[in-house]
């Protein structure tokens, strides 16, 4: 038997997760110092990006289909360098099935390693607006929250169960993220036993990483993946953030028939969470743990400010993606131009009128223009049958199947 400790940081999901694994980042050597490894890092460009933390690998491996047992014995032992005790962390963790817990706690038992898995539950509709949000930054969502909740599934009450169905409660450490959330890291520290002998920098403690949107961005975002779907949520969604990471996010409002509905759907479940890790009380809830408290007078201080910079840097980036779709344009078109000057045969083919303009035809056909393919060859494939427009017709600039 050795005298060693894996943490397992599970999550859940929308539970402080990436301000957590930036901290392990940013401060592994004074970890290291104090006894706890945090290997397997990836790399990450600066304070508040969002990172695939240290258990990436881990979460692979146990997720493949038949991973041998010295694989996973060598990758769990990878993770504690020169230290007895290691810190992994990934909120995918809380995805793995039955079966990949089983196997990371049959290898834990064939190494001698104590296995800790700590895992942070968030009250239901909390946990569903921050997920609303991650929605609208990562995956171009632009419903409401009524309309999108519907379909919606609070996460963390499946994932404890499977947790629970595998691994001995004396592995298990489930916290209640709503009432902790102010004092993440010092929190973890102390589970971990070192908050006393590790000082947190205010700063570190304070840091918002993947935060929630405001109001004006979550509005803005909407209003841009309506158009153009999640082509540029991500992008734009990141551009807002860091412009301004500590701001405070604003939960969208939802009508009484959804909170009743999920209620409804979900009380056993979280009866079950409490029951099972804070004997008996009523500790996880669906509602919020307390109404958000409104503050008018600072709304009106601040909102103008917030909305004038959100406006601006939509407007700055709408301006330079603009740019960038016309450079990208007029290179797609001189391309297409370029292949068919080349292609001297296709002008001669019977299906080939003898006004056809190469132009004309790309900027008439939206599809082929942005298909880069050969317009005098698409045209004998596919758009005489089509009957599509090869010329500008009286004088117009107009195609009649747009």
């Amino acid at each position: 038997m050795t005298d060693k400790t894996l943490f397992i940081h599970a999550g859940g999901a929308k539970t402080g997760s990436s301000a957590l694994q930036n901290f392990f980042h940013l401060n592994a050597s004074r970890l290291e110092s104090l006894g706890f490894a945090y290997e397997n890092r990836l790399h990450i460009e600066h304070d508040y990006e969002i990172g695939s933390a240290n258990g990436m690998l881990l979460y692979k491996i146990l997720s493949s289909a038949a991973p041998t047992d010295n694989e996973i014995d060598s990758l769990v032992l990878s993770y504690f360098g020169q230290c007895n005790n290691a810190i992994c962390s990934s909120e995918f963790f809380a995805e793995f099935d039955s079966h990949s817990w089983k196997k990371l706690f049959e290898s834990s038992m064939r190494l001698g390693v104590k296995l800790k898995v700590i895992f942070y539950v968030r009250n239901v509709i909390p946990f569903l607006l921050s997920a609303y949000d991650q929605i609208i930054k990562r995956h171009g969502g632009h419903k409401s929250f009524d309309e999108w909740v519907e379909k919606a599934t609070w996460q963390h009450g499946k994932a404890l169960r499977i947790i629970a169905g595998e691994l001995p409660q004396s592995s298990i450490q489930v916290f209640h993220f709503d009432h902790i959330r102010k004092n993440l890291i010092r929190g973890f520290l102390d589970i971990l036993g070192i908050y006393s002998s590790s000082e947190v920098d205010p700063i570190d403690q304070k840091r918002q990483v993947n935060r929630s949107l405001t109001s004006e961005e979550r509005e803005a975002l909407i209003t841009v993946n309506k158009t153009l779907g999640a082509a540029y949520s991500k992008e734009l969604s990141e551009l807002l953030i860091y412009a301004d990471p500590n701001a405070r996010g604003e939960p969208v409002s939802y009508n009484k028939t959804t909170a009743d509905s999920l209620q409804d759907c979900y009380n056993t479940e979280v009866n079950w969470v409490n029951n099972t890790f804070f004997n008996g009380q009523a500790v996880v809830s669906v509602l919020p743990t307390q109404p958000v408290k409104k503050a008018p007078s600072i709304k009106l201080e601040t909102e103008p400010k917030q909305k004038g910079n959100v406006e601006r840097l939509v407007l700055g980036w709408t301006l330079e993606k603009l740019k960038t779709i016309k450079d990208e344009t007029e290179q797609t078109i001189a391309e297409a131009v370029r292949v068919s000057i080349q292609n001297n045969t296709g002008k001669f083919h019977p299906d080939i009128p003898a006004d056809f303009d190469v132009l004309a035809y790309l900027l008439l056909n939206r599809d082929v223009l942005h298909a880069g393919v050969d317009p005098i060859q698409h045209y004998i494939d596919y758009g005489k049958n089509e009957g599509r427009v090869y010329k500008f017709l009286n004088g117009q600039n107009r195609y009649d199947g747009l």
